[in-house]
């Protein structure tokens, strides 16, 4: 997220709604499995908040080395790949495994393409919209 914010605003933005819809589920989900290992509801919380703040190590080296436009796109094509893996090792399997599994397996797929659809039209407003964001963040605006 640091190189992100590093090229533009709008790119940095468009990046945190991506990560925080990543992230979101994968730390509750951590905080359940802290749960169901027997951890306290006090200790799984400060654990798990532990864990996230080591986040800002990756973006404060984000932000250092975005400065330089080469190693810039080297983390863009790298955290691309990265999501795409994710997605297709991880995710997708899980998906095909909560369909295979549930009683209404009409709706579990409907609902799971509903999840793709707002994420592709919300990344897709933010590309299509990018010129008016920076406008916003930089103060260019007419009140």
């Amino acid at each position: 997220m640091g190189a992100a914010f590093t090229k533009s605003n709008a790119t940095g933005l468009g990046t945190t709604i991506a990560v925080f819809c990543h992230e979101v589920p994968h730390e509750l989900g951590d905080f359940a499995v802290l749960l169901n290992a027997g951890m306290k509801i006090r200790y799984a919380v400060l654990f798990n908040f532990l864990s996230a703040c080591t986040c800002f190590l990756g973006l404060f080296v984000g932000l250092a080395a975005g400065e330089n436009a080469d190693v810039q796109k080297w983390i863009f094509a790298f955290t691309a790949g990265m999501f795409i893996y994710i997605a297709c090792a991880d995710l997708i399997p899980i998906m095909v495994t909560a369909q295979e599994r549930s009683e209404r397996r009409v709706l579990v797929f409907v609902l799971q393409q509903i999840g793709f659809l707002l994420g592709f039209l919300l990344l897709y407003l933010l590309a299509l919209y990018e010129a008016e964001l920076e406008g916003v963040f930089s103060g260019d605006h007419d009140h």
